[in-house]
């Protein structure tokens, strides 16, 4: 039998006010979280993870719908507990992974880390750690120091250096030794021309870990090799530019003329 017309699951789903429909369902491969749905602490957290904790299967032609998890850990989520008690049965705690195999358990990995960074949360973050990985915390350190929440005109990122290195401490991360090393780990600056014939210097990161990208923005906002332009994005600065260009060298020459020692 055909499970893409068989759909039993999808069905039931439906019923029980679940998914609006099957289209929906299929477009989005998850159930969500109704609003007004009471949760407490720390399910609340502004977290995809915790918004839409379980992932469903769309039905191919050898293979069911499915239902599962997206982390073994949202077993205790109360919206998990209501779902199942409406289906009669426990849902799989390894998730529903499609016909080729690949599952959203590491995307909402992610989205759990960057969620909370961005939210100004990364205290829970480091309370609700195990939902998650230190690469993707670390990751979201990086994404944290790069942006700036667009409603903030300060212009200084979603986190302070302090807040960075705090969390970088919490994971067990090691500081490296060599500062501008480091920093100079990264592509080489390079101008990306903007409107109006403006300049912008964008920072990247080609097959570093996790833990060496997060460190190189850390270093190099504090040793200034980065700065942030007026819409709040992180890149590198002049001074950064005229070190990188460099090298190894104890010093180098400034845009003024002026010998500089390269740290």
């Amino acid at each position: 039998m055909d499970p893409t017309t068989d759909d039993n699951l999808g069905r039931t789903l439906v019923k029980n006010g679940l998914a609006p429909n099957l289209l929906l369902l299929d477009m989005n491969t998850s159930l969500s979280v109704p609003h007004g749905f009471d949760l407490p602490a720390p399910w609340n957290l502004p977290s995809r993870m915790f918004r839409f904790p379980i992932e469903v299967a769309t039905p191919e032609k050898n293979q069911p719908r499915r239902i599962g998890l997206r982390h073994p850990l949202l077993a205790d989520h109360p919206y998990v507990r209501h779902v199942e008690t409406l289906l009669g049965y426990e849902i799989d705690r390894e998730g529903a992974p499609n016909r080729y195999g690949v599952s959203s358990g590491l995307t909402v990995r992610w989205w759990h880390a960057v969620d909370l960074v961005t939210a100004g949360k990364w205290r829970e973050l480091l309370q609700t750690q195990a939902f998650t990985e230190p690469a993707y915390i670390m990751q979201a350190v990086s994404f944290g120091c790069r942006y700036t929440h667009h409603e903030d005109r300060r212009a200084s990122g979603y986190l302070s250096i302090a807040e960075a290195r705090e969390i970088m401490r919490a994971v067990g991360a090691i500081e490296p030794k060599e500062r501008g090393a480091t920093v100079r780990s990264f592509t080489a600056p390079g101008p990306c021309l903007q409107g109006k014939g403006s300049e912008h210097w964008p920072i990247n990161a080609v097959r570093l870990c996790a833990e060496d990208e997060a460190w190189g923005f850390i270093l190099g906002i504090e040793d200034g090799w980065f700065r942030y332009d007026r819409s709040g994005f992180l890149q590198w600065s002049a001074l950064g530019r005229e070190r990188y260009a460099a090298g190894d060298s104890a010093t180098y020459t400034e845009a003024s003329g002026q010998a500089a020692f390269a740290f």
